[in-house]
């Protein structure tokens, strides 16, 4: 049976999505053509992927073409990367091929988001940037992976930049905290009409906000973006939150109960945090020539920030590092499992719960040790600047957030200074239910 055949292609078929659609997938360099007058000629390229507009003119006794944008089959048109049909032949009318120009563009024709964010991921980690002028440590750039793989590369993540607006951003950011949270790969309960909760998801959905927006900044500032493309992202706010919950600390019987419910290895590794206030991560990459015996330091690597500390220990702190590292090579962890391993990234995620439960504590996890030790540094100098550099804040607005409730309040101290004011007290008045005592010819009575 003879095959159908194929009507002549017009710039009417052309201009109709639904007639691309139908056309053939191209061969390499071989767009469908279209004449707009003599010798100048529209190109539709219909890749697997890609769809792009050339223009075709006649120089000499040969022909040149030149790319004019993408096309928009995927993404609504913005005059500059993405092109409509319209848009394109309008483009095509006034070019000049043999002057070569190239088209405006970002990193690669159609980048998308995930291409923008990746980018950003891997310069970050050699390149100074951000507040502290300093290079996004690796661990720091894993963890913002795992978060946008998880939460917006299949999403917006897929989108052309140039096709986006801040109004999707919005609704991609609203969307994040809707969804319930998710504990290895599975949904847990969520409850959208609990404040706690719902708080609790909007928290996380600014976190991951800051992804694609950090990218897109980091983009414009290095000149990846089209030069009049709108800085639109900045339009999309995080959630207000109102004050931060303050974060959970452990009084000295809780210290106690958890010590000594605690696994030996588990309890060589949270003694470290307390004595240090140092993170998970940083404690288990410890190494024995961290620790200096003759200055009563330990050094804190700071992964997440990329600050290192030098940290000064009590003397409890330093018979521990003493016992945990004497004799031992300078280049082995300082924490090890039972069995002599390192501690792997969630190996205390098991222990530490058993251990909770065993001291029937609640909502304590490893974190807890670093607020703990936040708290006591601060009850005994009463200094927040100072708690600031123990903890390795780069300014202590983190830190009065969480800790200066525990400070003697200053209110307080100054209203009880008041002079007396004169009032003259009733005391035949009681509060309803309470007993109220009389005194009648120098005998104590009740009313």
């Amino acid at each position: 049976m003879a095959g159908k055949k194929r009507g002549k292609l017009t710039q009417d078929k052309l201009g109709s999505e639904n007639s691309r659609k139908a056309l053939p997938v191209c061969k390499a360099n071989a767009p469908h053509w279209v004449p707009l007058v003599s010798g100048t000629a529209i190109g539709y390229y219909k890749g697997v992927r890609e769809r792009t507009w050339y223009v075709r003119q006649r120089v000499g006794d040969r022909y040149v073409k030149q790319r004019l944008g993408t096309v928009d089959d995927f993404a609504p048109a913005d005059g500059t990367v993405v092109l409509s049909h319209k848009q394109a032949v309008a483009l095509a009318a006034s070019t000049q091929v043999e002057q070569r120009e190239g088209r405006p563009r970002h990193y690669t024709d159609g980048d998308t988001l995930n291409d923008v964010v990746d980018t950003y991921l891997t310069e970050r980690q050699v390149t100074p940037g951000g507040r502290s002028n300093r290079v996004m440590a690796a661990s720091t750039a894993k963890v913002l992976e795992q978060f946008w793989n998880l939460h917006g590369r299949q999403t917006i993540g897929t989108k052309l930049v140039t096709a986006l607006d801040a109004a999707a951003l919005r609704k991609w950011h609203a969307g994040l905290a809707a969804k319930p949270p998710r504990v290895r790969g599975k949904a847990m309960p969520f409850d959208p009409a609990d404040p706690e909760q719902m708080r609790a998801r909007r928290s996380t959905a600014n976190r991951i906000l800051t992804i694609p927006t950090a990218a897109l900044s980091w983009a414009r500032l290095h000149g990846r973006l089209p030069v009049d493309m709108a800085d639109w992202w900045r339009q999309a706010k995080p959630f207000a939150l109102g004050d931060d919950p303050t974060p959970r600390m452990l009084d000295g019987g809780e210290i106690t109960r958890l010590l000594n419910a605690a696994a030996v290895d588990l309890r060589d590794l949270l003694k470290g945090a307390l004595m240090t206030g140092a993170r998970y991560s940083d404690l288990r990459a410890m190494r024995c020539r961290d620790f200096n015996p003759e200055t009563d330091t330990v050094r804190i690597a700071g992964s997440k920030t990329g600050k290192a500390l030098q940290q000064p220990l009590t003397g409890e702190g330093v018979a521990l590092f003493e016992r945990l590292t004497a004799g031992r090579e300078p280049d082995a962890y300082i924490f090890t499992r039972d069995d002599g391993t390192p501690w792997a990234q969630k190996d205390a995620i098991r222990p530490m719960r058993a251990a909770r439960e065993a001291a029937k504590l609640e909502d304590v996890s490893f974190k807890t040790t670093r607020a703990t030790y936040g708290k006591l540094l601060l009850l005994a100098t009463k200094d927040l600047e100072l708690v600031a550099k123990a903890l390795g804040h780069s300014d202590s607005r983190i830190t009065r957030k969480h800790y200066a409730a525990l400070l003697p309040s200053e209110v307080k101290a100054g209203i009880a200074r008041l002079p007396a004011l004169g009032f003259e007290q009733d005391n035949k008045v009681s509060r309803i239910g309470e007993k109220r005592q009389t005194v009648q010819g120098g005998r104590e009575a009740r009313a």
